[in-house]
């Protein structure tokens, strides 16, 4: 409902999939709550005979915080929950809050999209167009909505692409010449053994020897919980001068006791993912040229080499947590060198059957 030029009260509703407008009455005569009041009367019948469930509200943010947010949150982990809620806060709310459900079309919310794409990464703007279709399909199975019009929605090919990186031998080599023995040590847990920053955070001493690691908890934003899904529960094999590596720092370590964590702050909690890596590895890094280098570049990395070393890519993705789909497909980046040593092979495969 709206308020318009001629200061008259107009409702506009959706009747049979079609945009309806209807003049409410003048505002001098009849007060917002008295439109309002007005225009559900007309919407009465309507919503009864699509099955409208009465009580749930209509419009987009109050359903999305009121309906959508609580009954995902169910199933959600605390680590989705706040990237979820940081991006429905950040994006959706503003751009939609003032409409009612079933005001939204598929062409608004594919421009939105659009605008999106011009300075957000694609990865950001999928996540996006996956939100906006989860909250209208819920919308249609309430009745609020008919059909889903964000079910056929894209993520525009303009979105950004960003790079993504790995490290050579060389390059690994270097880094760990460069760091002391904590840092040098997280950097190996991460490259060598395939360990997430926020499992790597949250070991302790009583989950790991000297041949492997249980991994059986995860920090998030400095917040315990269980490892980001069923297959990240694991046992990861450590190799041997990566142990000899830890006993070292666990003859320097204040507390060594099983439920003390093996890389705790200065007050005993959990480290800051994100500070350790900018002030004690990217700062040193920086000096070698590889300042660049981030937590989702050294995992890319174990897959990478593991990859090219011909580690079956089974025991490649056991060892990180992961299907091996996403081992292959989201991980691991072949090197120049393999792809030319490839097509070399099919080169000369053809040439052979050329001169048969």
């Amino acid at each position: 409902m709206k308020r318009c030029r001629q200061w008259i009260w107009i409702g506009k509703y959706y009747e049979q999939g079609e945009g309806r407008t209807k003049v409410l009455g003048p505002c001098a005569q009849i007060s917002e709550g008295a439109a309002q009041a007005k225009l559900q009367e007309i919407l009465r019948p309507i919503n009864a005979a699509v099955g409208f469930r009465p009580g749930l509200p209509t419009n987009f943010k109050e359903y999305v915080l009121k309906v959508f947010l609580p009954q995902r949150r169910k199933k959600w982990k605390d680590s989705t929950d706040t990237t979820t809620t940081e991006r429905f806060n950040n994006y959706l709310l503003p751009a939609f809050q003032h409409f009612e459900l079933a005001e939204i079309t598929r062409t608004s919310l594919q421009q939105f999209l659009d605008e999106k794409a011009a300075g957000l990464s694609r990865s950001v703007v999928d996540h996006l167009r996956w939100d906006l279709n989860g909250i209208f399909k819920m919308a249609a199975d309430d009745c609020l909505v008919k059909g889903n019009p964000a079910g056929s929605l894209v993520t525009p090919k303009g979105a950004r692409r960003f790079r993504t990186l790995t490290m050579t031998k060389e390059e690994v080599q270097m880094a760990l010449s460069t760091l002391d023995l904590r840092e040098r040590i997280i950097f190996r847990l991460a490259v060598l053994v395939g360990m997430r920053p926020g499992e790597i955070f949250a070991l302790r001493w009583g989950r790991l020897d000297s041949e492997r690691i249980e991994i059986m908890e995860r920090v998030y934003r400095g917040l315990s919980g269980d490892p980001k899904t069923e297959r990240s529960s694991r046992e990861a094999a450590l190799p041997p001068a990566l142990a000899a590596d830890i006993e070292r720092w666990r003859d320097v370590s204040i507390d060594v006791s099983p439920e003390a964590l093996v890389f705790p702050s200065e007050r005993g909690t959990f480290m800051s993912r994100d500070n350790f890596l900018r002030r004690n590895i990217q700062k040193k890094l920086e000096t070698a040229g590889l300042g660049w280098v981030n937590f989702q570049v050294l995992r890319r990395t174990q897959a990478s080499l593991s990859h090219n070393e011909g580690v079956d890519p089974k025991v490649s993705a056991d060892q990180r947590g992961h299907g091996i789909g996403v081992a292959l497909d989201t991980y691991t980046k072949t090197d120049l060198e393999s792809r030319r040593e490839a097509v070399t092979v099919l080169e000369i495969a053809l040439r052979n059957d050329g001169q048969r």
